[in-house]
């Protein structure tokens, strides 16, 4: 074990989180251990607390919330989940039975347990169930069996994944939403499956309330909360068991959601599954009051983060195909001008169908970074509504070469040093040393470009250095990236840009890409385009996608490097002066 690379990962978590995490271990091997005893434990729990009742006033807003979700991920009509087949995260697994399900595989993640938790959530259950058929209810019942049966406490790893918290979160939502919905379709009436289904439901709610997930935090805890808040909900009222939720809820809120409406973990993706949280409990009676502030603050940054398509942009951990679309979610036009999300770090520069979207802001919460990706001053860009310029996207959860180099500085649009990182990464969502970004905000980098936006950040302040990037759009015409290194002389320092092969390839000066009749090339006014080479990119988890690299090496300076490239999909666009990049790039040395 590396103790100095332990040191700077846990130096920024809390007591509370050390002390949870400490206990919760203990509490896992006890479990494991006596697994028959702590069965019994959380039974007796479960039957304290009020029965739920699926065909709850309260619970009709709530499906529907979740079925919007579960569709996004399993379609409108999973059917073949009642003969134990199932598409998890992109990849089908057909199990040949729901007696068969192979619930303690690895599902392609190696040592991450991703695909076994989702599933473990059954969020298949909720558009499977809409239907109001019989089999798939008596279908679903037998899975809950099955879970049962194949991962008690003793079984390795189960505690890890089946039975966490976060997992039996998600069951008890999608479980108590699918039953909803199979009523609200005039399902015929299966006491024996709604019983087995109902009785697993209140022990996830036991389960959930007795070690909610207080060492990390952040959206674990949140989905704990509002699983907690859904049953409450089926109960028709708080159980005297919860009566710690509403503040909990309140004070999971302040900590996940920043004063702009951004979240936390810097995470595009997880932002838009939590607004779909936090609608939920805006839905409830119970929970409601202070809600529809945060609600509001939310779906306007979602907003801030997504490109003229209707979905959100890739930064940190993000894929498409998780949650709705943005828009969807947000219920709101993404609009044209400059939208400044100074807590979360995220600019968005848009008109004419064109956007920049950039970060600028920290990789995540010091005391639960897991998300992050080493993205600093990187970029996505949309021309003529179409994305241009990308993030790589997830790959895998699981800790490996794959998942290192996907999150690394050289996967991302941001200016870099080349064989370093700002951030230090290990395992899968591990982070020690850790650069930090801001915005400039300095009236001497306003006039160039119609809508402009900047950042720095100090990732490489370790190697004596730190990078500048101004962002110019002129709608319609062409975007500017301008970038400067200080320091680091002995130092390769790139800008990459991918561009995913759904544009093409074009003759022209210098890179050249076309997408029906919009035509793209790329020019540098400070340094050289050094080469465009074969990538890839994973827009969806998992999924790879061919793309281009275009990579740009910087001019030399007395002290700083600078680079300019020049991005135009309209012949007649003006070109900046060069007395006016001169300018420029004084003031970004100055900010």
């Amino acid at each position: 074990m590396n103790l100095s690379r332990l040191w700077r990962t846990v130096r920024y978590l809390s007591a509370e989180q050390m002390f949870f995490r400490a206990a919760r271990r203990a509490r896992r091997v006890a479990m494991r251990l006596g697994s028959p005893l702590a069965v019994r434990f959380i039974g007796k729990a479960a039957d304290a607390l009020p029965p739920p009742d699926a065909g709850a006033p309260g619970l009709a807003v709530i499906a529907a919330i979740v079925l919007r979700l579960q569709q996004t991920q399993f379609g409108d009509d999973p059917a073949g989940v009642a003969d134990g087949k199932f598409t998890l995260l992109n990849r089908d697994y057909d199990f040949g039975g729901i007696d068969a399900i192979g619930w303690r595989g690895d599902f392609d993640e190696g040592d991450n347990p991703l695909r076994r938790m989702i599933l473990a959530y059954m969020g298949y259950a909720v558009p499977l169930l809409s239907h109001g058929r019989g089999r798939d209810l008596a279908a679903v019942a037998g899975i809950v069996r099955s879970l049962e049966k194949a991962n008690r406490f003793s079984a390795p790893g189960a505690l890890g994944d089946v039975w966490n918290a976060y997992a039996a979160s998600h069951r008890l939502i999608n479980l108590l939403s699918a039953l909803a919905l199979y009523r609200a379709a005039g399902g015929a009436a299966d006491a024996e499956s709604e019983s087995a289904i109902l009785d697993h439901v209140r022990f996830c709610a036991a389960f959930v309330a007795r070690d909610p997930e207080r060492d990390l935090q952040y959206n674990h805890l949140l989905k704990n909360y509002v699983a907690l808040a859904v049953y409450a909900a089926a109960a028709g009222g708080i159980p005297p068991a919860f009566d710690f939720l509403e503040d909990a809820i309140a004070a999971s809120l302040r900590q996940c959601i920043l004063p702009d409406g951004g979240h936390a973990e810097r995470s595009p993706m997880y932002h838009a599954l939590a607004v779909l949280d936090v609608q939920i409990l805006a839905s409830t009676s119970l929970f409601a009051d202070g809600v529809s502030d945060t609600l509001s603050r939310m779906k306007m940054a979602l907003a801030g983060m997504t490109h003229p398509d209707g979905d959100i942009a890739l930064f940190n951990d993000s894929w498409l195909g998780e949650a709705p679309d943005a828009r969807t979610v947000a219920g709101l036009d993404t609009g044209n001008g400059t939208v400044r999300l100074l807590d979360t770090g995220y600019a968005r520069l848009a008109g004419d169908g064109d956007a920049v979207l950039f970060d600028c802001g920290p990789c995540g919460p010091d005391d639960n970074p897991g998300h992050a990706h080493a993205d600093f001053l990187s970029l996505e860009l949309s021309i003529s509504g179409r994305r241009f310029i990308v993030d790589p996207g997830v790959p895998t959860y699981t800790a490996g070469p794959s998942r290192d180099d996907s999150r690394s500085a050289a996967a991302h649009n941001g200016p870099h040093v080349a064989g370093e990182e700002p951030i230090e990464f290990w395992k899968s969502f591990r982070v020690g040393r850790r650069g930090r970004a801001r915005e400039l905000r300095d009236d001497r980098l306003a006039g160039i470009a119609p809508l402009w936006c900047a950042g720095a950040h100090d990732g490489y302040a370790h190697l004596g250095g730190d990078v500048r990037r101004f962002v110019g759009l002129w709608p319609g015409d062409a975007v500017l990236i301008a970038d400067l290194w200080t320091g680091m002389a002995d130092r390769d320092v790139l800008s990459n840009f991918l561009v995913p092969d759904s544009w093409t390839r074009a003759a022209g000066r210098g890179p050249a890409f076309r997408r029906g009749d919009t035509h793209v090339r790329f020019s540098c006014f400070a340094g050289k385009i050094s080469g465009v080479d074969a990538s890839v990119c994973w827009p969806r988890f998992d999924v790879e996608q061919g793309a281009y690299r275009i990579s740009v090496a910087p001019a030399p300076g007395a002290g700083f490097r600078t680079a300019a490239l020049w991005i135009v999909w309209n012949d007649e666009a003006k070109e900046p002066a060069p007395e006016d990049l001169a300018d420029l790039f004084d003031a970004l040395r100055a900010c």
